[in-house]
């Protein structure tokens, strides 16, 4: 029997639909905590600051409401290849999908939006634990940040993934895409 990863009490996501690999290309997930060590080890890294350093990006993070008021929660992401797909993404595959990023790996393109926002929720409850303490995920965040290790804020990602979704059903469909 084969254990499934699960985190939060939720089970990781197992899709690999186009859909969900346009995230991979355009938006890679953020890490929790938890994400840190497992996959540091997975590469045989044993100091997180250098697998950080190598593999990871300071993300301005999720903007969340907090009360009356909004609030950004700073997050650590993937670093990104020459295209600005995820540094991970190899011939359309994960090469860390066992111990992929818990933005990837809880999530799909295709789920419901109540579900999708709990999820979230609950990864940037444990990133926000990592700030108010000062743990290891916001010092790392801030070294990388330090050093112009920075990703496109996530809006930006997700107005590039539009770009680039809208680009290709266009070139599905036969017709000119403006430059």
């Amino acid at each position: 029997m084969s254990k499934v990863r699960t985190e939060f009490g939720f089970e990781r996501n197992e899709c690999a639909c186009a859909d969900c690999l346009a995230y991979c290309v355009y938006l890679p997930g953020n890490l929790i905590p938890a994400d840190l060590e497992a996959i540091s080890g997975r590469l045989g890294y044993s100091d997180l600051t250098q697998f950080a350093v190598e593999n990871l990006l300071a993300s301005p993070g999720a903007i969340v409401r907090d009360g009356n008021q909004l609030i950004r929660i700073p997050t650590l992401v993937p670093q990104r290849g020459p295209e600005g797909a995820c540094k991970f993404l190899h011939d359309d595959r994960c090469s860390i999908h066992a111990d992929a990023p818990y933005s990837c790996a809880f999530f799909h393109a295709g789920q419901d939006r109540g579900e999708a926002d709990a999820r979230s929720l609950r990864g940037l409850q444990a990133i926000a634990r990592e700030w108010s303490s000062g743990g290891i995920y916001a010092r790392l965040w801030a070294l990388l940040h330090s050093m112009g290790l920075v990703a496109p804020s996530p809006l930006e990602a997700r107005e590039g993934m539009r770009r680039g979704m809208e680009r290709k059903k266009n070139e599905a469909d036969g017709k000119a895409h403006p430059s």
